[in-house]
């Protein structure tokens, strides 16, 4: 399969089989819960999908976006699963939930999307399509990515704290700061989402663009020194002081 594209209208039962056929979902367990999120949507709508231009993403990402200019959902798969994850998230952007694509620092937009997977399965809760997720996914980091608190581990961090469903474990050496920003950033994603309904797009945006302010302010790394994190997991290091002003 290669590109293909249709118009999705929830008041048409014939468009509505068609896209279960196209996703495979006919008379399985998918069927009631793609239809129960297609009631979402107050008008029809273009799902695009494209096999062809698929990103290489990890199973820890989702394999859709939107279109900003012309509003359509660009699915990459043909997953069920992908596909209600895709119809709740589509509900959400048009309604004007923010997503800041197309913002510069890259940090901000996993921030958001962190925050909009929480209020998407919230939504999956209340319409009881499936149970809240559970760590499905296990996250061994490398040591090196994460023993010294800077721009990649922070990076990492806030990928990692968007997603609800991902155990992660930190490998011995880890730095304290790294574990205490993962922390603080999934407590903020957290908040972010909490008690979001589908009409809260306000009150979403309101406080995602205060959270990214607090993180840019309190959490996000600036001048390290290696004498900000030297009491790690295993206590205080001498090793800073080892060696002479020029090694």
């Amino acid at each position: 399969m290669g590109k293909s594209s249709f118009y999705v209208d929830k008041a048409d039962p014939q468009s509505v089989n068609n896209f279960l056929d196209i996703v495979g979902a006919g008379e399985t367990y998918y069927e009631n819960a793609i239809r129960t999120a297609l009631r979402l949507h107050e008008r029809p709508f273009l799902v695009y999908f494209d096999h062809v231009h698929r990103p290489q993403v990890s199973p820890l990402q989702d394999a859709f976006t939107f279109n900003m200019e012309t509003d359509e959902l660009v699915m990459f798969t043909d997953s069920p699963a992908q596909v209600i994850d895709a119809l709740l998230e589509m509900a959400m952007f048009v309604r004007g939930f923010n997503t800041l694509m197309g913002v510069e620092q890259e940090w901000k937009i996993q921030v958001a999307i962190g925050a909009w997977r929480r209020v998407r399965e919230s939504l999956k809760a209340r319409m009881s399509i499936q149970p809240a997720p559970e760590k499905v996914w296990s996250a061994d980091l490398e040591l090196e990515t994460v023993e010294r608190y800077n721009a990649i581990s922070f990076g990492a961090m806030v990928f990692l704290a968007g997603r609800p469903d991902v155990e992660l474990i930190f490998p011995e050496g880890a730095s304290a700061l790294v574990i205490g920003a993962y922390q603080r950033l999934m407590r903020i994603i957290e908040a972010i989402a909490l008690n979001v309904g589908l009409d809260d797009h306000q009150l979403f945006n309101r406080r995602l663009n205060r959270a990214l302010q607090w993180i840019e302010e309190t959490i996000m790394p600036r001048d390290f020194s290696p004498f900000d994190d030297f009491f790690g997991p295993e206590g205080f290091s001498d090793s800073y002081f080892e060696g002479s002003p020029e090694d």
